[in-house]
């Protein structure tokens, strides 16, 4: 059976204008304010006119009025982005966990989708339908230690090195369990604001925990415990032991750190591996 005829990304005079202007600025990502501020159009004009251009190829939405660029040396074919998804969502969210490590170089290992945090009931948008990003939906969800960011051409929220910490020892499993977290936890040590780790650990819930478990963590790699997270994760007597890894994975048996009630149910030399690595 032949194959459907190609249909060639014809152009009117407006839309021409829009696509010279998209290209000749770069422009990964156009919402209809953009578009509004540059040409004196109705706004029902820009509405079809953009429209009409996600129809043809030239744009792919990502949001209500928001779109992603595909620009034309790409032949009308571009894989989903999820930064410029990410870049035009309306919803508060940041870029956390393994994904933000991996952007603050603190980790060789890339996730194949973009972790993003969002508070519970946040929904990604249905243009989004094939674009690699997971939703990790917080109860406790917050901006503090969230920075705007210029990365992949966009803007973007990213967690800082600090605020990635934190969560990532408050939920290991989305860092690669405990060797995960150990390998960021020794190439963040000396690159971190520890007196801000420990402030942003103190209003989020798990906090006190997260914290124990990044000083055990060091310990155990043999990297020193830097003094504001060591005087925060100290505990005092009858404190009820933190198990380094999920007892159903790791078991219940291992070294007790007892500065901070943490029982090493991993392995120090299964951590100071993936560190080495």
């Amino acid at each position: 059976m032949d194959s459907a005829p190609f249909l060639p990304r014809t152009l009117s005079a407006r839309e021409g204008a829009v696509v010279a202007w998209l290209e000749a600025e770069r422009r990964p990502a156009v919402a209809v304010g953009d578009v509004a501020e540059t040409f004196e159009w109705p706004r029902s004009t820009i509405h079809d006119v953009l429209s009409r251009l996600e129809r043809k190829g030239w744009l792919r939405r990502t949001a209500r009025g928001r779109y992603e660029t595909v620009l034309a040396e790409t032949g009308g074919f571009a894989p989903p982005n999820p930064w410029t998804a990410l870049s035009t969502w309306g919803q508060r969210y940041y870029v956390g966990f393994q994904s933000a490590a991996y952007e603050h170089a603190l980790t060789p290992d890339r996730p194949g989708t973009v972790q993003t945090v969002a508070p519970v009931g946040a929904k990604a948008p249905r243009a989004w339908a094939g674009v690699p990003v997971t939703l990790v939906l917080l109860r406790r969800f917050s901006l503090d230690g969230v920075v705007a960011n210029d990365r992949h051409g966009v803007t973007i929220a990213l967690a800082t090195p600090e605020k990635m910490l934190v969560d990532a020892a408050a939920l290991p499993g989305r860092v690669g369990g405990p060797q995960g977290l150990a390998r960021i936890a020794a190439r963040a040590v000396a690159a971190v604001d520890w007196d801000r780790v420990v402030q942003i650990a103190g209003r989020r819930g798990g906090g006190t925990a997260a914290l124990r478990r990044l000083a055990a963590t060091l310990e155990l790699v043999e990297r020193e415990v830097p003094a504001p997270l060591a005087a925060a994760a100290t505990v005092v007597g009858g404190t009820p032991h933190l198990y380094l890894g999920e007892r159903r994975l790791h078991g219940t048996r291992g070294r007790r750190l007892r500065d901070w009630a943490v029982v090493d149910n991993v392995g120090a030399e299964r951590l100071v591996e993936e560190v080495d690595r």
